[in-house]
């Protein structure tokens, strides 16, 4: 089975809520204004609410209090908006799953703390519109997801062979299987529509030297989530990839800079799960 064929098959099952299509189709069409996209944003209660909590929030740190969506459109940008809001229907989006192999509380530890690093990291690199690594961050293991619910007995078992061997466990899901979380995380980015440099930056932050258009920003999901892997690995007890030198070249961090950015980034994590998950 490939990568495609797997994120097919879950398609319906992994759905994005459709006031995320419906918000996306309207900031996609070029003679879209701010109106247009608020009037539908505030179709949704639950999402206009969130994405006003949000901006409000710290983690934004606006200056002055955003009372409406149109205000928030005006000062974030139609991008911001666009992430904000494919952030907030992720997390509904993936809500209901139920696998033995995983512990949902402890998928979004991990994705929101790989997250909170990315988006750092991008402000550190000066990357334009540093949000949209907040969210590769938050989608970047969406594909373990799909390879837990159609492929239980088997990732079972690579489970348990990358505990006992010290394998990292995507290099043994490539091995094994023949392509790993990554590539079926970004398949199934492609079948929802997804902006391409998301589906892009999920499919090869395993290995960044696949990537040429978002190169850097799979070298930045890549550092995130290998520090986050790294810390987790006590816990877990699977061993944890070493961060590939390409990303350190692409980037031009160094590894003496990433400790301060996993303390400040652990300081955001209790505010963005309330944010996230606070109804």
């Amino acid at each position: 089975m490939t990568p495609a064929q797997l994120a097919s098959e879950v398609e319906n099952l992994f759905s994005l809520p459709e006031v995320y299509f419906k918000i996306k189709k309207i900031i996609d069409h070029p003679a879209s204004t701010v109106n247009d996209v608020a009037d539908v944003v505030v179709q949704d209660p639950n999402i206009s609410a969130r994405i006003l909590r949000i901006v409000n929030s710290s983690f934004f740190g606006f200056a002055t209090e955003i009372e409406s969506i149109p205000r928030a459109i005006n000062i974030m940008g139609m991008a911001q908006l666009h992430d904000l809001a494919l952030t907030i229907s992720a997390t509904k989006a993936f809500k209901g799953i139920k696998s033995d192999l995983i512990n949902m509380k402890d998928f979004w530890l991990h994705s929101i703390y790989c997250a909170a690093i990315a988006k750092l990291i991008a402000r550190k690199c000066n990357v334009v519109d540093s949000e949209r690594l907040f969210v590769s961050g938050i989608l970047h293991d969406i594909g373990h997801l799909v390879i837990y619910t159609k492929l239980p007995s088997q990732t079972a078992k690579l489970l348990e062979t990358a505990k006992q061997q010290q394998i990292p466990l995507a290099q043994l899901e490539k091995k094994t299987l023949g392509f790993d979380y990554a590539e079926v995380g970004g398949e199934l980015l492609q079948l929802w529509k997804l902006p391409t440099c998301l589906c892009h930056t999920v499919h090869h932050h395993t290995h960044i030297q696949n990537e040429e258009q978002f190169a850097i920003d799979a070298a930045i999901i890549h550092i995130a989530n290998i520090l986050v892997l790294q810390e987790e690995s006590e816990k877990t007890g699977l061993k944890a990839p070493k961060i590939d030198p390409m990303s350190f070249q692409l980037t031009s961090l160094t590894e003496d800079e990433l400790a301060p950015l996993k303390i400040e980034a652990k300081k955001n994590m209790a505010d963005i799960l309330k944010l996230l998950f606070t109804q």
